[in-house]
């Protein structure tokens, strides 16, 4: 038994008469996609979105020394 707003349940049998079934393979698919791809393709989509940082931190040497911790001497 799963809880459902009103009226999703009838959807449901619409598409298959078997409900049980129907939610089972949707959240097998679920599964099957949480783990698969990149870090990049899972936020790919935010790639470029954000702005008034280095380009990279490797080469800003000013953002190095404001920000990376130093190094034990």
């Amino acid at each position: 038994m799963f809880k459902a707003p009103e009226g999703t349940r009838s959807r449901l049998r619409q598409i298959s008469p078997n409900v049980s079934a129907l939610i089972r393979e949707a959240v097998e698919q679920v599964l099957k996609s949480a783990g698969a791809g990149s870090a990049y393709e899972k936020a790919g989509r935010l790639c470029g979105k954000f702005k008034g940082g280095p380009r990279t931190a490797s080469t800003s040497k000013d953002y190095l020394k404001q920000y990376a911790p130093k190094r034990a001497r």
